[in-house]
């Protein structure tokens, strides 16, 4: 018996494509968030998001290179000027975070499916 290695199916590169733009984007947003937030009982929550952030884009870049699929350009740090003055409430830094949550767990609970 022969065996060999089971390649991704279109909709599975989709999702982890589309997860990796998501989180690219999120980066973005989130170290921007770092440099501006005021509050220090907001900063860790943001810390925390910006590192899975990372992590999921540490992981899925593994997985393009592993299934030998070209990485997607992304959101890079050229698309965000972290040092722009300050243009969010922390109140807003903290809404973005709860809506965003959202939207990863509505995400990701369509990619498993």
């Amino acid at each position: 018996m022969t065996t060999h290695p089971t390649q991704l199916t279109s909709a599975e590169i989709a999702c982890i494509w589309t997860n990796y733009m998501q989180d690219s984007m999120s980066k973005c947003v989130l170290s921007y968030f770092l440099q501006t937030v005021e509050d220090e009982d907001i900063r860790p929550l943001i810390q925390w998001a910006y590192d899975i952030s990372c992590t999921h884009i540490e992981e899925l870049t593994t997985l393009f290179q592993k299934e030998q699929i070209p990485l997607p350009t992304g959101f890079t740090d050229e698309d965000v000027n972290v040092n722009a003055p300050r243009l969010y409430t922390d109140a807003f830094m903290l809404n973005y975070l709860s809506h965003m949550t959202r939207v990863g767990m509505l995400g990701y609970s369509g990619f498993t499916s």
